[in-house]
């Protein structure tokens, strides 16, 4: 991938940002990149035969990008660049490699949400595509319901430093805290880069079905199949019964077993769940949260409320780190009471 910069604000960006950073000569070259989770009702083969169909009203929530073609042009790489805007610029999606083999999908397949159907275009690299499930131009995203503007790259002159690059960020964003990251500065260059993003998250914890409860659709109806399989209460250490994916169980224990074996099991006051069939931030057009896959786990939330400045021991942060899990004292709205999943367990490293 080209060297690019990365900024993205917890949520949506402002309306009128993306011109603001066009017009800002010391950001060079920008693209805004937005996106939502859309809900995929089916997926057919180039043939025409049906790969996923749920039983309504369950759907497949889908991590979907758009980009302006001829703005993101510059941010792809050359092998690429003709593949991906010929694709986007003809309304058809753009997958990476990782979605297009979840999906059972080549080029000439299709997915179909209730907006509408979009036939697959072009398959790339997971980095190409943002990592996300499913790119499009933005001129299908207003079809979809693609709506929200998640992050900005950037391609300065040379010579541009964080220092500068945060600064120039937070005076077009002056009311919200902001993230910066330079070239190569998260293995995901996207929105919240330092988490995985979803499609990594299905292909450990199990892709679900789902459908928003229409007394808030924050809130998501899960699928009892998936649930039966990948849902299980179990005692651990310190917490006692507690409900989570079984995949989160090893690296959990092992963490929870550490904590104790350090003396440091009288600092773990509260547990305040695991599974929780919800989305990021209980925002309807953001992705699912981590808790709903069961991959993630809140303690003492009493004294670390979401936003606050975390109090969690720095102890325990390491050890569940070690295990891998990633901290939410450490992400851009500070959420200490969090820890999720990360990466596979690298007990003593």
């Amino acid at each position: 991938m080209p060297p690019v910069w990365l900024a993205w604000i917890s949520g949506s960006l402002p309306e009128g940002f993306g011109a603001q950073a066009a017009a800002t000569p010391a950001l060079g070259t920008t693209v805004i990149v937005s996106g939502d989770t859309r809900w995929m009702t089916s997926s057919h083969d180039a043939g025409g035969k049906i790969v996923d169909r749920p039983t309504p009203p369950f759907a497949i929530p889908i991590d979907a990008f758009a980009v302006d073609p001829t703005t993101y042009a510059p941010f792809v790489p050359n092998a690429d660049r003709q593949e991906v805007l010929d694709a986007l610029r003809a309304g058809t999606a753009v997958l990476g490699t990782s979605s297009a083999q979840m999906r059972h999908l080549s080029v000439g397949g299709s997915l179909t949400f209730d907006q509408g159907t979009v036939e697959v275009g072009a398959i790339v690299p997971d980095p190409v595509a943002g990592w996300s499930e499913m790119l499009v131009s933005r001129a299908e995203a207003r079809t979809l319901g693609i709506a929200d503007e998640r992050y900005l790259l950037s391609m300065p002159a040379a010579g541009m430093t964080e220092n500068r690059f945060a600064s120039i960020l937070s005076s077009l964003i002056p009311d919200a805290a902001v993230r910066t990251l330079p070239p190569g500065g998260s293995t995901f260059m996207r929105i919240a880069s330092g988490v995985n993003p979803p499609i990594l998250m299905k292909a450990v914890f199990g892709e679900f079905a789902a459908y928003p409860r229409s007394d808030n659709p924050a809130y998501l109806t899960m699928s009892p199949t998936w649930y039966d399989t990948h849902i299980a209460t179990r005692s651990v250490p310190l917490l006692g019964r507690v409900t989570c994916n079984v995949e989160l169980f090893p690296a959990l224990v092992g963490a929870l077993r550490d904590v104790a074996r350090a003396g440091l099991g009288n600092e773990i006051h509260t547990y305040s769940g695991c599974y929780a069939a919800r989305t990021v931030a209980r925002s309807p057009t953001a992705p699912p949260s981590n808790h709903a896959y069961g991959a993630a786990i809140d303690i003492n939330a009493p004294e670390n409320p979401y936003g606050a400045t975390p109090t969690m021991d720095p102890r325990i942060v390491a050890i569940f780190k070690r295990w891998g899990f990633l901290w939410g004292g450490d992400y851009l709205t500070p959420d200490g009471m969090h820890f999720e999943y990360g990466s596979p367990a690298q007990p003593g490293v």
